[in-house]
């Protein structure tokens, strides 16, 4: 049940970003996307989610084509996405904005209770606005509100940006746990990224919408290795 991006090429109404990327996502494991800001990230992530309309390329999933699919029909097959910004209804409950993003999904209350049972932080703000949560509880209702679809594959804009070190600790917790527990992930990776490496198999570094090299994550942590790579992708 892996995800597989090859020579994908993607943009913005005729602005072309992507300009053939390839991406391999199994299951069980957390696949890091790095690259220099305006390398094409974001857009990948988005292409995937059905967000942005793929160009040319391919992107199969389970062994089918989602080339051509809606956000809500890539999201059925088994792939979540939490966006950077944008992702929690400010004005709805917590407990709200799951229940809306598990509405078009069998079992919306039993998936909106084991969420909540997984992220107690959730479950002590249930009747809150989302106004009122912490950067760190958002980003952590935006990765539930994924997670009552029952996705395979989660995909992160990097969800820790900005937040207070025990939110970053807890978020890279929680998507170990995911990933132990047979999910995929693909996290790209801005900020904290030795945290995050250090719990990643492989790393994509992404520059000019282009996959400049595919890497062991872990090679990543040698001292001065990971500046020396995205140095590099700016040469």
């Amino acid at each position: 049940m892996q995800l597989e991006v090859k020579g994908l090429k993607s943009g913005y109404g005729k602005v072309q970003i992507l300009h053939g990327i390839d991406l391999t996502a199994p299951p069980r494991e957390i696949t890091a996307v790095l690259g220099p800001n305006g390398a094409g990230k974001s857009t990948l992530m988005k292409t995937i989610a059905g967000h942005l309309p793929v160009m040319e390329g391919e992107m199969r999933y389970r062994g089918n084509s989602l080339v051509g699919h809606s956000a809500l029909s890539i999201c059925k097959e088994g792939i979540g996405f939490v966006p950077q910004d944008h992702n929690v209804f400010s004005a709805l409950s917590v407990r709200d904005n799951l229940r809306a993003s598990s509405l078009a999904f069998e079992g919306a209350g039993e998936r909106v209770a084991e969420v909540l049972r997984r992220f107690p932080i959730l479950a002590e703000r249930a009747d809150q606005a989302a106004s009122t949560l912490s950067g760190g509880e958002r980003q952590t209702l935006a990765i539930a509100m994924a997670l009552v679809a029952g996705p395979d594959i989660l995909i992160l804009d990097e969800p820790t940006a900005g937040l207070a070190p025990i939110f970053v600790d807890r978020i890279v917790s929680w998507v170990r746990e995911l990933a132990e527990e047979g999910m995929g992930v693909v996290w790209v990776v801005e900020q904290n990224p030795e945290k995050i490496l250090a719990i990643s198999e492989t790393a994509y570094v992404i520059d000019a919408g282009r996959t400049s090299e595919i890497l062991e994550a872990r090679s990543l942590l040698a001292p001065g290795r990971l500046e020396e790579v995205l140095l590099q992708v700016h040469v």
